[in-house]
């Protein structure tokens, strides 16, 4: 009897330790490779407050290298480009950011999804959407050759700029199209697996307001705006011209893009009736290029959804951005020279906190059917284990779904928050220009050189006021 008693317990033993094994490796390699259990934000802190000090630069840029084999490669070398740029390694962050570069264009090679992808997407299912590599959002793509630019441009390579500036227009066009085709994959998909995108989509409403006042989270004027200063500036006025056009059309209310519009006309032989913020004979222009803060956070929000198949509730877990309605407005630089003349303050032109709401919002339909299918699995996962391991099988199984269901909050989190611009035409000659905020100011010498342009990129993070001069 106790012989039998004992033989009939060890299957059901060994069959809860197999379910064990077997869910603890899905937890393992999933760590091995990505931000599965890690929420992102956490381990990008370091990178953040090392932006404009030097001392600390180093060993964050060592460590951000280091996983450049990883699934999230991407991301890491995104960070690490930023870093190096605001160090003044002009060459490391190009490096940097060719690898982010080129795997966007190897996902444009893609016609279908990649067969090493597919494991991912499958492991993914049992674990959560952070499994899946890192493959970037539309306005990091943008920001990337944007930044990639101004590299080449810190390193007075203008063809090199020339090149990442006019990438720009193509990316845009490769992203509203592949848009398009995921909105209605994801709609096809939805509707195969019973999935009710708008009802879900509704527990997402408070997003709205800001991701509407935005067309679309790859359209960023403050790019748009930085290109058609460097066109002007090197006499590409056609160039010059698109551009501003392009920045008006997202930001239209702006008079000083209004005046670059005429003023690059006049260029042309157009009309240049209106102010065109145009040069005396006797002076030249400064471009500020203005950064500011950090781009918010993603944060996470547990959803409760029908189980369609048995009646059941499963628990998925969403990135969502938080009290967006009390963001605070993005905040201007002002200049003045060495004779206590104000020249204005920069308008604002892009904001990334609101793309980035857009493209969580642009991002939804597909986001939603992968999150139910992965609850559909773990759900699955947990009767399995039931069966197989008995109460030890269903409670080892409970408590990993819980613990491995975590919201995708993988971003680039070292962007700013806005990007502004300013220009304004001082007489020629050695000047000493103050660019304060309300809480910290930076003095700058400047050759104010005749018909000519002088670019100043400012970067105001962790307390402090970064400069650049680009030159030309």
């Amino acid at each position: 009897m106790n012989i039998s008693a004992n033989t009939t317990s060890t299957p059901s033993f060994t069959g809860a330790k197999i379910w064990l094994v077997s869910i603890f490796f899905i937890a393992l390699t999933g760590c091995a490779s990505t931000s599965v259990f890690t929420p992102y934000p956490s381990q990008v802190q370091s990178a953040k407050s090392a932006l404009g000090n030097n001392a600390e630069s180093e060993s964050v840029l060592k460590n951000l290298e280091s996983k450049k084999d990883t699934a999230d490669a991407m991301l890491y070398m995104m960070e690490s480009s930023r870093v190096a740029q605001l160090s003044e390694q002009f060459e490391r962050s190009k490096n940097n950011a060719n690898q982010v570069i080129n795997a966007f264009e190897k996902q444009d090679l893609q016609a279908t999804v990649r067969l090493s992808d597919v494991g991912a997407k499958s492991g993914s299912l049992l674990t959560n959407e952070n499994a899946i590599p890192y493959s970037g959002a539309g306005y990091e793509r943008i920001f990337i050759h944007h930044q990639q630019a101004l590299n080449y441009w810190a390193q007075n390579d203008i063809e090199g700029a020339s090149v990442e500036f006019r990438k720009v227009a193509l990316e845009q066009r490769v992203l509203s199209e592949r848009y398009e085709d995921e909105i209605a994959k994801a709609h096809s998909e939805a509707q195969q697996n019973n999935i009710d995108i708008a009802s879900i989509s509704q527990k997402f409403s408070g997003l709205d307001e800001i991701a509407g006042s935005v067309k679309s989270s790859f359209l960023s004027p403050y790019t748009y705006y930085t290109s058609a200063a460097f066109w002007e500036a090197i006499g590409e006025y056609n160039n010059a011209l698109i551009d501003y056009k392009l920045a008006l059309e997202i930001v239209p209310n702006s008079q000083s893009i209004q005046a670059d519009i005429r003023r690059v006309s006049a260029q042309l032989g157009g009309s240049s009736s209106g102010e065109t913020n145009s040069p005396k004979d006797n002076e030249g222009s400064i471009v500020i290029l203005y950064e500011q803060g950090f781009i918010p956070e993603r944060t996470e929000f547990a959803l409760s959804i029908p189980n369609f198949y048995d009646g059941g509730i499963i628990s998925v877990a969403f990135p969502f951005y938080a009290n967006t309605e009390s963001w605070s407005r993005p905040t201007p630089l002002s200049i003045r020279d060495d004779q206590f003349v104000d020249y204005g303050e920069t308008f604002p032109l892009t904001d990334y906190g609101t793309l980035a709401v857009k493209n969580l919002k642009e991002q939804l339909p597909s986001l939603i059917v992968r999150q139910v299918l992965r609850g559909f699995a773990k759900h699955e996962l947990q009767k399995q284990s039931a069966d197989s391991g008995g109460a030890l099988g269903l409670f080892v199984a409970n408590i990993y779904s819980i613990i491995s269901e975590r919201a995708d909050l993988r971003s680039w989190l070292t962007l700013p928050r806005s990007g502004q611009a300013l220009r304004v035409n001082l007489p020629s000659g050695q000047r000493t220009l103050a660019f304060r905020t309300k809480s910290k100011s930076v003095e700058l010498d400047v050759d104010i050189r005749k018909g000519k342009t002088n670019f100043i990129r400012i970067v105001n993070v962790n307390n402090r006021l970064i400069t650049q001069v680009l030159p030309l």
